[in-house]
């Protein structure tokens, strides 16, 4: 996904109220901060930011009707309700990702369709 001039101009924006909560450039007895513990303090935050944007996005997703059918019968599996968590490590920090889960009655298997 490529972002929108909008969107890219929205976070421009954000960085703005980002400077702002990182407070200054210098340490408390006045020095200023190395470029690199700058680029530390930024890096901490896009990371944290990135990471909790994309466990948001994680959660919304929707599975397509037909993903939902059991790969050897094809009629519709029942949702597992306590599906196991994971936690994966993504580029930004570990994010939960919640595996979707069903059951087949008449096949008696459980099956985990992919969404992409």
């Amino acid at each position: 996904m490529s972002l929108s001039a909008r969107q890219r101009q929205r976070l421009v924006e954000m960085s703005g109220e980002l400077q702002e909560m990182l407070g200054g450039c210098t340490h408390a007895d006045g020095c200023p901060k190395t470029f690199a513990e700058l680029e530390d303090e930024c890096v901490e935050a896009a990371d944290l930011l990135a990471a909790v944007t994309l466990q948001l996005r994680a959660g919304e997703r929707e599975l397509p009707e037909d993903a939902c059918r059991c790969p050897e019968c094809q009629r519709p599996g029942e949702r597992l309700p306590d599906a196991e968590q994971r936690l994966l490590q993504a580029d930004c920090g570990d994010v939960a990702w919640q595996e979707p889960a069903f059951y087949c009655r008449r096949c008696r298997r459980s099956f985990f369709p992919s969404v992409g």
